[in-house]
Order: structure tokens, then sequence, then C-alpha cells
């Protein structure tokens, strides 16, 4: 009888043991852009390693797309039901912050006010060796319009999205950058982004401004490429803590441990589209991003970027520049080139000063 109670004293100790461990097990929701499944597998790997490391923490990751993920965000911030950790291009996160959503990071994680800088890479001029030129521009393509076609009106004498505000710098000499960029290249090609990748791949371009994905899939294809080195756009990608996390300690750990130069140095050699560490000093030195030429040409690109002007409206001002840079590119008309930049910059004036 005194061994049965025994038993029933030690099964009873052993559920309130495993109550009190599932009780002191400390959740952290993550939302993230890295939605594809190859990208989710590396950052769910690298995850499990912080949980490792990290006993009683356990991470749950939520994959959004470039798509719908920023209005996801948005409405789940109205709705209180944001994540405690979120994953967002730079050039979008201020939108967000100046909403106060964020919560200051430590000193030493903290690069751009309430984020740390994780990853970076560039849209870099890449065509036919040994030395690419321009063959071709994007248009129509939300998001990548400015990425790939900024760089070029930048070597012409723009300062277009290098200052603020945008607005002061839809002028004459944007219309002059665009009309040098006809007379440089008369038959440019202008299409989606994917199919001018396409057409680059296919030896149908001398070059175009893409990204780091076209490393793999010249690889794939054997096609020979070179990137000339330039002036871009560096985008970042950012790790924010919500204002209200309940568990901001083991966010920060979070955090700490994805930008480690290590960890992120791990995800961008197992996801090619991923870019750099965002140490980019460190990376200049690391042979994963020196031995090929054509991984080691964004990184010179990178090196010579930098990130748009940090702006609470560059998410409203977009889809007008990128619109007027698509109209742009197809008109060579200097006198109409005038009138829609004009236009433009009477509407990107209106949407800053609201």
């Amino acid at each position: 009888m005194r061994q049965h109670r025994f038993v029933v004293a030690l099964a009873l100790c052993a559920v309130l043991i495993g109550c009190a461990s599932k009780d002191e097990t400390i959740t952290i929701r993550m939302w993230h852009f890295w939605s594809e499944p190859a990208q989710k597998r590396v950052l769910d790997s690298l995850v499990r390693v912080f949980e490792h490391e990290n006993p009683g923490v356990k991470v749950e990751c939520t994959e959004l797309t470039w798509s719908d993920g920023t209005s996801k965000l948005q409405l789940a911030f109205n709705a209180g039901t944001q994540p405690d950790v979120v994953h967002l291009g730079l050039d979008w996160f201020a939108d967000f912050d100046a909403g106060g959503v964020f919560a200051p990071l430590p000193a030493d994680i903290a690069t751009d006010g309430n984020a740390a800088r994780w990853l970076v890479n560039v849209r870099a001029l890449v065509g036919r060796p040994p030395m690419p030129t321009l063959g071709g521009c994007a248009v129509s393509d939300a998001h990548n319009v400015i990425k790939r076609v900024l760089p070029a009106l930048w070597e012409r004498g723009s300062l277009l999205y290098t200052r603020q505000p945008i607005s002061a710098d839809l002028n004459d000499t944007l219309v002059r950058a665009f009309m040098s960029l006809h007379r440089d290249v008369p038959s440019l090609r202008i299409d989606r982004s994917r199919q001018l990748d396409d057409l680059l791949l296919r030896g149908a371009l001398s070059g175009v401004f893409t990204g780091p994905w076209i490393i793999d899939m010249a690889r794939q294809r054997g096609v020979q490429l070179a990137v000339r080195p330039m002036p871009s756009i560096l985008n970042a990608d950012v790790l924010a803590m919500s204002r209200t996390a309940t568990h901001p300690e083991q966010c920060a750990a979070l955090i700490r441990f994805l930008v480690r130069y290590d960890q992120a140095r791990a995800f961008c050699s197992r996801v090619s589209d991923a870019g750099f560490p965002a140490d980019v000093a460190c990376a200049q030195t690391d042979t994963l991003f020196t031995r090929d030429s054509l991984v080691r040409g964004f990184l010179e690109t990178a090196l010579l970027s930098r990130t748009l002007p940090r702006s609470a409206t560059l998410l409203r001002i977009e889809p007008v520049v990128e619109d007027l840079l698509s109209l742009a590119l197809m008109t060579r008309d200097s006198a109409q080139l005038s009138i829609a930049v004009a236009n433009a910059q009477q509407r990107v004036a209106k949407l800053e000063s609201r």
C-alpha cells in the first residue's frame, strides 16, 4: 500500500513538474519575409540553433510576402495582434516606426534607430564580360523600378532619392539625366524585371541592373556574366521589436543572434539572393564573398552604395515616382518629360507635406 502511494506521489510530481516547465516556456512570435520554401528552411534551421542555445525559449515564425506583407503588418498593429519581432526592409521601416510601434533596442545591436541591420543587398549592373553596358531598364514593376533605374540616373547627374525632400530633385536635372540615358542607349529595352533577367541570361541584352539571385541562375545555365561596380541603392533588411513585446530581453537576444556576423553569413551562404551580412567590412575580407568574381562584383557595388533617405513618406511617394520613371523611359521628347516631371513634383511635394 505504501509502495502504491509512493508511485502515485512520484507520478503526481512528474505531472506538476511538466506543467511548470510548460508554463515557464517563453514564446516569441516573429514575422518575416523569407517566405520561399528554401529561404524558410534556412531561417528555421537558424532559429532552432537559437532555441538550443536558449533553453525555455520558443520562436514561432510566420511568413509574409512582399506583395501584401506590409498591409498585414499594418492591420496587425492596428488590431493589437502584432508579433514580438518584425523583419522589414529599411526603406519601409520608417513608415511603421513613425507610428511609435517599435521599442528601443540595446545599444550593441541598434543600427538604424529602433532597428538592427541584418542583411544588405544591391541591384548591380550585370552583363556581358568583361565590362557590361546598360541595355535594358525595368518599368511597371512595383518596388523594382526605383532600384533598377536610379543608379543609371545618378551616373548621369540626377540626385533623386539621395536626399530629402525627394520632391526637390524632381527637376530639370532629372530631365537631362533621362535625355542623356536615351542618347547613350538609343535601343534601350524596357520591360518587367523578370523578362529583363531572362533576356540577359539568353544573351539578348548587354546589361541590366539586377539582384544577386542572378548568380545562381547564371551558374545553372552555364552563362558567364560580369559586374561593373558603381553606386547603387543599398537595400537593408532590418529586425525590430514591438513595443508591446512581453519578453523584451529574449526578443533582443533573438535579434542579437540573427544579426551576428556568423549567423548572417550562414544565412547568406545558403540563400543566394540574401546578399551579404550587414557588416560589409567583414564580408570584404571573407573568402565566401570574394572568391567568385560575380559575387565579388556585387560586394564591391554594395561598398559603393547607400541606403535611401529615411522617411515615413517613402511608401506613399514610391508609386508616384515609379510611374514617372516608367513613363520617362518610354518618352524621348524633352518637353513632354519636363511636363511629366513637374506634375510628379507637385504630387510628391503634396504627399511630403502631410
